[in-house]
This record gives structure tokens, sequence and C-alpha cells, in this order.
């Protein structure tokens, strides 16, 4: 099971920790967003997407009462975060995509029996957790755009909250 686990957090890792290619920025005019900046808009709208789908199924799927708190307030923070980041996003004209990547991880957690979905559920959230606070920190590093690097400002805290309290989780569960 420990390996399913591992399975289902390479998938979200991939779809989320290396960034989104950026097609076309080298033909971008100046006042465009950086790739960097468009990379991390991208990237950080997949991470809030999975987020929330993989917090409401922690709701419905999870077992102890702390997953499920979990998943609520997953749901809560990154809601918040992403109507944010799809504000900026919007007026820099960047396009996002639809939650393929929430889809996928959420289909392979509905595979993990319920009497273990806990034990599954936390490394993967703690995965997606290290790749999104890898974007965020690339960004408020690297980025160009201050309301784009406000957005990953903002959202470092909150990551770094939900690091804490996974990794609470994981020692009791």
């Amino acid at each position: 099971m420990a390996l399913r686990a591992f399975g289902v957090a390479a998938v979200l890792v991939a779809a989320l920790g290396a960034g989104p290619a950026v097609a076309g920025a080298a033909d971008a005019p100046a006042a465009a967003p950086s790739a960097q900046d468009v990379g991390y808009l991208q990237a950080a709208h997949q991470s809030n997407l999975v987020e929330i789908a993989t917090g409401q199924q922690a709701q419905q799927k999870g077992q102890s009462q702390q997953v499920k708190d979990l998943g609520g307030r997953f749901v809560t923070d990154f809601t918040r975060l992403d109507q944010s980041l799809q504000q900026t996003a919007s007026s820099l004209g960047v396009p996002l995509a639809p939650a393929d990547a929430a889809r996928q991880a959420t289909k392979q957690l509905d595979k993990v029996p319920d009497g273990r979905y806990d034990r599954v559920w936390i490394p993967v959230q703690q995965a997606a957790n290290k790749a999104a606070t890898a974007n965020a920190q690339r960004e408020i590093t690297s980025g160009s755009d201050p309301a784009v690097k406000q957005d990953a400002s903002v959202a470092a805290p909150v990551l770094a909250e939900h690091a804490a309290l996974l990794n609470q989780a994981a020692s009791q569960i």
C-alpha cells in the first residue's frame, strides 16, 4: 500500500512540481508577464484545484476526524488562494487550464480502500505541499510581476502551516 501512496504522490508531483511549459513566451511583448510568472500561475492553479478536490474527497472518505478536518481546511484555504490567483491571471491575460490534474488525483485516491485512505492521503498531501511550496518559493525568488509575487507570498505561509498540520497528522495516524 505504501507503494500506491508514492505512485499517487508521483502523479501529483509530476503534474504540479515541474511547472507547465509556456508556449510562445519568447514571442510575448515586453509588458507580458515573464515565463516564470506564467509558469507559477499555471502550476499553482493546478495545485489549488488538486488540493480542493482531494480535500473534498478527504471529507467524505477520511476515516479520522483529523483527516476530515484537514480536508475541509484545504478546501477553504485553497479556494481562497485560487480566487485571488485567478484574478491575477485574468488581469495579466494568462490562460489557466482546467482541472485535469485534480481529476487524475481524485481518481487515483478513489482506488484506495477506505480503511487505508488516511494513511495514503497524508503522504500524498505532503508531496503535493512540497511541490507547491517549491513553486511558490521559485516565484518569490525569481518572479518579476509584483501581483504574481504577492500571490506567491500570500500562499507561502498557508503552505507552511499546512505542512506542519500534515506532519502532525502523520505522526498521529
